[in-house]
C-alpha cells in the first residue's frame, strides 16, 4: 500500500494511526503536585529562632551581680538563676553562660583598645554560679557552666535611650517612621491615627 501526501499533509490512514496511537499510550491524567502546606519553608526557621532565644535564657548577664566588680549575685541575679535550675530540671540542655567582664583598655597599650577582660573576676563569678546551682540539686552544673561573651550583646547607652524614645512615639525604627510611612499613624500624610 503507498501512502499519498497531498499538500504535504499526511494521509487520512497515517492520520488515523497517529491518533490512534497517542489515544492508546496515555491512559492516565496528569495532575500537578499539591503545594506544600502554609509554613513549609518558614517553620525551619522559627524554630532555630525559636531554639537560639531559649539558649539566651541561660545567659547570666554582668548587670545580675552587685557591682561591676563583684561576684555576688543581687535578686534579679539570683532569681534568674532559680529559673536556669527550674529549666535544667525540666530538660533544658543549654549551656549555662557567664557574660564575661566588661573589657577594659590596658594602660600600657599605645591603640587604647578595650580588650583586656578579667579572668579572675570571672572564674570567682562561675565558682558562685556552680555552687548555688549545684546546692538546688543541678548535679552537671559544673560541665555546663561556661564564662563566655553573651549570645546576644546588650545596647550601649545611646541605644537604649533611642530606642525607648522610639518606642514612646509608637514608632519602630527610631526614625518617624513606624505605620506613618505607609499612610496612616503618626507621621504618615493624611493619616488615620492608630497611634
Amino acid at each position: 500500500m503507498k501512502l499519498m501526501f497531498r499538500d504535504s499533509c499526511p494521509g487520512p490512514l497515517l492520520l488515523a494511526l497517529i491518533l490512534v496511537a497517542g489515544v492508546g499510550c496515555r491512559k492516565e491524567v496528569l495532575v500537578p503536585p499539591a503545594p506544600p502546606p502554609l509554613g513549609y519553608a518558614s517553620d525551619p526557621i522559627w524554630k532555630i529562632q525559636e531554639s537560639n532565644a531559649e539558649a539566651s535564657d541561660f545567659v547570666i548577664y554582668e548587670h545580675e551581680f552587685e557591682e561591676s566588680d563583684g561576684v555576688t549575685l543581687n535578686t534579679a541575679g539570683e532569681d534568674h538563676v532559680k529559673q536556669i535550675a527550674q529549666r535544667a530540671f525540666a530538660g533544658f540542655q543549654y549551656p549555662i553562660i557567664i557574660q564575661r567582664s566588661s573589657m577594659s583598655v590596658d594602660p600600657d597599650d599605645k591603640y587604647e583598645y578595650p580588650v583586656h577582660s578579667n579572668p579572675e573576676l570571672d572564674r570567682r563569678r562561675r565558682e558562685v554560679v556552680v555552687a548555688a546551682l549545684a546546692e538546688m540539686g543541678v548535679e552537671d552544673a559544673e560541665q555546663r557552666v561556661v564564662v563566655a561573651p553573651a549570645l546576644a550583646p546588650g545596647f550601649e547607652g545611646f541605644e537604649a535611650e533611642r530606642a525607648y524614645r522610639s518606642f514612646g512615639r509608637g514608632t519602630f525604627f527610631g526614625n518617624g517612621f513606624g505605620f506613618g510611612a505607609l499612610g496612616f499613624g503618626r507621621g504618615g500624610a493624611g493619616g488615620i491615627g492608630f497611634f
